[in-house]
């Protein structure tokens, strides 16, 4: 353990130091840094203390983070700015929280897949963040990934009120074996997304549907109920 510490500590440095080289900076604050800065980092965590109870909740889904200012910017840079720097903090801190609720309860996973974003929003960023996140964790784990849902309604959820978000958009998934599946996305507001994209799963076949999210809003104590086995079978 004190090796891989160590271990750790001289990348970050090593990191630390190109980016100094080639002016990569911290994507919340800006200041150089390879991925996301110490001084943030302990934003995060002091946030993250604060809001222990909706980080640790995992019996509907897991979740990393809270939403706090830095992650939302994280993020935001991420989606909007393709700072694909963010994508290795992104993804590792998933992991992280995968292999506690391994150690924990949770089953053998046999697919990652993710919830996709509009196709005009793919043509406008170059990208689907929540694939690049979903393959990235897979790729760590070594589990397989692909793309198994398809949006139907080509309507974002970003900027609009929480009564329209809880209509949610529709999916339809591929045939399914009855496998343990993983839904990744990368902000849970109401739980439309994952609630419906949940139901598309099961629809097809799907043994057990685990979602997992980056990061948790404000509403998430008011909405965890969309994440029922029951109500996402329906």
């Amino acid at each position: 353990m004190m090796r891989v510490g160590v271990g750790r500590v001289l990348i970050k440095k090593l990191s630390d130091f190109f980016s100094f080289i080639l002016g990569s900076t911290c994507p919340a604050c800006g200041c150089l840094a390879s991925q996301v800065c110490s001084q943030c980092l302990k934003s995060i965590r002091l946030n993250d203390s604060v809001s222990k109870q909706i980080v640790e909740y995992h019996d509907k889904v897991i979740v990393a983070y809270a939403y706090s200012d830095v992650i939302r910017k994280v993020i935001l840079g991420f989606k909007y700015r393709n700072q694909r720097s963010s994508l290795r903090f992104l993804g590792d801190a998933l992991v992280d929280r995968l292999v506690v609720e391994k150690s924990r309860s949770l089953c053998k996973i046999d697919l990652i897949t993710w919830a996709p974003t509009t196709d005009l929003r793919k043509i406008e960023r170059g990208h689907d963040h929540a694939e690049l996140v979903a393959r990235y964790v897979a790729k760590q784990l070594q589990i397989s990934c692909r793309k198994v849902l398809t949006r139907l309604s080509d309507h974002p959820q970003t900027g609009k009120s929480r009564d329209a978000r809880l209509v949610g958009p529709v999916f339809t998934a591929q045939k399914l074996n009855a496998e343990h599946v993983l839904i990744i996305d990368d902000v849970v507001t109401t739980g439309a997304t994952l609630n419906s994209a949940s139901h598309a799963l099961y629809q097809a076949g799907a043994g057990l549907v685990t979602c997992m999210a980056v990061a948790s809003t404000v509403l998430w104590q008011s909405s965890i109920g969309s994440y029922a086995l029951a109500k996402a079978r329906k």
